[in-house]
Order: structure tokens, then sequence, then C-alpha cells
């Protein structure tokens, strides 16, 4: 039997013995109109029910961005990073924290527009702390809608705020119909383990499931804390979870896209927080995309992540372990991956750029080597011989720039603050690189927008300053 059989039989047994706890009405109702065992909030399923419903979802599906370069597949060979999601904060370079903003936003927005390594924008890249909590997901969906033109990761909130985002999409995208039919958002739905859904989070999985778009199915468990000490154990639960909230999100909309994802990793024992880069999570999320496989599922997990305050040698070498550990495993969506420091409770510019030069870095080692009549290159091993050189060769004058070169730090730093200003020089690169190639928004379908959100509470002005940033 394959490990992956044996995690999810125990998937399936607790599912049948334990149940997932629904912290929401709508969900129980929609569970029982289908057939589901639940008392009081807790909905038991067989083996059967919830296979027959994970079944309905698609093994692969397309997000269409506004520019169609930015298109993603998910649920093939290809792995697509997604910057910071989720953070409170806003890192300085001293390490010192304070509340992110709207303009914070932005400039993340902007930074990962200009970077051709990211096919998707958006969702919570920093928390903005002076708009009301009810009406920021809205903002954000503004500030990325107006910034970039990639696929919109959205944040999630009340299901008020989803609906109106939706229906924002609505407006941007040709109707329900059109928007339905060629998904172009995609939201993180986190389980509440051990073995429970969240009331906000299923508002918003049944609202992006009623208009046909995808949802990220994800517990992110700490061993030993809110899941099983043993690895195999926090696997079995949290492919629980995923499955049950799978299941629901079919019996709104069967054939809704989504995608399996496993965030788990170790709880640090000295202080029970969330060891987001700890070596037990790296082999988890990557065995959670064998399990996405395993069910014929896109997978989601995380990379450039790091547990230090600041950028420092362990906030690299943390980043480097977790980004090249899921392209190593495969995983086709990697969140998380630009930005995030001190646990995933601040996000840090420097940092985003740090972890642009690590991605690049880790796709360039697993671009596959070349072997054909060019590269073996035999005829001028023979001309150069024993004594000569390479370095005024044709092919070498042709294809030197072929190789790799750091846009940040140095192989040959001549000044002791030469990382911090290659990092300004950097950040600066990009922002006139945005500015040179700005996206824009048609103003007819941004006046429908603001109409959709005025009726929601947020003033048009507020949404005519994040349009200006």
């Amino acid at each position: 039997m394959s490990k992956e059989q044996m995690i999810h039989d125990a998937a399936m047994e607790i599912l049948r013995d334990v149940g997932v706890r629904f912290h929401n009405e709508e969900a129980v109702r929609i569970l029982r109109s289908n057939g589901i065992r639940v008392e009081g909030e807790t909905a038991y399923f067989t083996e059967e029910q919830v296979m027959h419903w994970v079944k309905m979802a698609p093994s692969s599906f397309t997000l269409y961005a506004r520019n169609p370069q930015y298109n993603m597949v998910l649920g093939t060979e290809e792995t697509y990073p997604s910057p910071t999601y989720g953070c409170a904060f806003m890192a300085e370079r001293d390490g010192t924290q304070r509340p992110g903003t709207i303009a914070d936003y932005v400039k993340c927005v902007k930074l990962v527009q200009a970077n051709p390594d990211y096919h998707i924008n958006g969702g919570i890249l920093v928390q903005p702390c002076e708009v009301d909590e009810s009406t920021a997901p809205m903002d954000m969906f503004y500030a990325a809608l107006t910034h970039s033109d990639k696929v919109m990761l959205l944040p999630t909130g009340s299901r008020q705020a989803m609906e109106s985002i939706m229906q924002a999409c609505c407006a941007v995208f040709g109707g329900a119909d059109s928007f339905a039919a060629r998904p172009r958002t995609i939201a993180l739905i986190n389980t509440n383990s051990p073995l429970s859904l969240d009331g906000k989070m299923l508002d918003c999985l049944m609202v992006l499931a009623k208009y046909g778009q995808p949802a990220i199915l994800c517990p992110a468990a700490m061993l030993g804390a809110t899941g099983p000490l043993p690895m195999a154990g926090t696997l079995a639960s949290g492919t629980a979870e995923d499955l049950a909230g799978i299941a629901l999100a079919q019996m709104v909309r069967p054939g809704t896209p989504v995608v399996f994802g496993i965030q788990s990793t170790a709880a640090d024992m000295h202080s029970i927080l969330f060891a987001c880069s700890a070596p037990e999570g790296t082999v988890m999320q990557g065995f959670g995309a064998k399990m996405a496989r395993f069910y014929g599922l896109p997978s989601r997990g995380g990379g450039s992540q790091t547990d230090a305050p600041v950028v420092n040698a362990q906030a690299g070498y943390e980043s480097m372990l977790t980004c090249y550990s899921a392209y190593r495993h495969g995983i086709n969506l990697v969140m998380e991956a630009g930005g995030v420091v001190a646990s995933v409770n601040a996000t840090s510019i420097d940092k985003m750029i740090c972890d642009f030069e690590i991605i690049r870095q880790v796709k360039t080692a697993f671009t596959p080597l070349e072997v054909n009549e060019e590269t073996l290159d035999l005829t001028e091993i023979k001309e150069v011989g024993h004594d000569g050189s390479f370095l005024t060769t044709d092919y070498t004058l042709d294809h030197f720039m072929d190789l790799y070169i750091p846009r940040i730090g140095s192989r040959n730093a001549q000044s002791p603050t030469y990382f911090e200003d290659s990092i300004d020089k950097e950040v600066n690169r990009l922002l006139e690189a945005y500015e040179a190639h700005r996206p824009t928004v048609d103003a007819a379908v941004l006046e429908q927008v603001k109409a959709v959100f005025a009726d929601a509470g947020v003033p048009a002005s507020r949404l005519e300053a994040i349009e200006a940033l």
C-alpha cells in the first residue's frame, strides 16, 4: 500500500468517525440536503459520499488574467509563485514593525506586477490598517485591479464583501455568465485545524463556488498544537479538512475548480509559535502535492518563508529551503513566496526583493540541461585545445548573457552597505519598469465597480485615491 493510500484511508476514517465541524448554518443545510449526516455542526462523511463530490472537481484548470500573457494553468507540471499573504504589519529594514497601509499595499502590487516571474497578484499583501476591516477587502481588490493586469488573488472577508467583489468582477469581465465560464480569480480558504471550518471562510467559499471561481482549501496546522505531533497524522487530519471543504464547494456548484493545499508545519515548542519555515513544513507541504495528485487536483504549498524578523542569514537559508522544496516537489501554486518575515506576521520590501532573487535562482537551477550539437560545442573545444581560452570564442561572445546574473548582492563587493544598496537599486528599477508599462482599466468599467462598492459602503473618493497612488 502506498503512503498516499494510507493517508487517504486514515482521512476517510477521520471523516467517518470524528467528522468535520462546519460553523455555518447555510453550509450545514447544504450538507444535510445532500445526504450528509450532520449532528449539530459536525458533518460525518462516508468515503463514497466525499469522493463522489471530490471527483467532480477538475484535475486542472486555467486562470485567465486580463493580460493573456499571465494566464496560469494549475494542475500541470508548472509551478507558479505567489507573493506574501496575510501579514498585518510592515517590517522596516531595522527590524521595527508598523501597521500596514493601503499605500504599502499598492507598492507591493506594483513590485509584483513589474516582476515577470509572477503570473498572479493581489490577495492580502499586507492588511491596510487605516480602512475599516469590513471594507478593506474591497479596497485591496480595487488596488490590485487598477495597478495590475495579472491573475487576481482575492482577499477574503465577510460574505457581503466577497459578494460585492464577485459583482465587481462581473462588471469587469463581461457579466456573470462570462465570468463563471472563464475563472479569473482565486481565493484562499483556510481550514481551522483541528477539523473545523470557520463561518466566514465558509461564506467566502460558497460565494466563490456560486460564481464558479476557484478556491484554495488549505490547513495550516502546527505539529503537536493544532495537529498531531506525527507528520502523517497531521497530513491525514488536514486531508480530511481539505476534502470536506472541497465536497461542499461541489455541492454548491458541481465542477467548481479547487486547489488542494497543505500549509502545515511545526510548532516552536519553546513559544508555541507557527514555525513557518521549519524543515517539517517542507516535508508535509511536499507530500501535500503528492496527495493532490492522488486525488487528481492542483496543489498549493508555501515557499520563500522565514521566521526571521529581518533580512539576515536566517531569512536567506530558510527562504531558499522552502522555495527550493516547493519547486522540487512540483507544488503548483506556491503562496507567500515573496516578502514574508517574522513567521507571516509582517511584509518586508527588502525581503520581497531578496525573494525575487531566490525565485530566479531556483527557476534557473530547475532549468533542464540542454544537450545537443550546439551546446556540446565540440568545434570550439578542438580549436581551443589545451592552452587557449574560451573568453573570445564565437559562442561565448554570442551567449555570455545567458549566464545567470544576480540583481541584488555582489560577486565583487566593494562597500559594507553593498547588499542594502543593491536592494534599493532593484526597487527603483522595478518601480520604473512598472511606470513604463502601467496597466490600465477602462474608465466605464471602473465606474461600474465604484457603483457596486458604493452600495457596500466604500466611498468613491477613497477608491479614486487608491487609483491615483
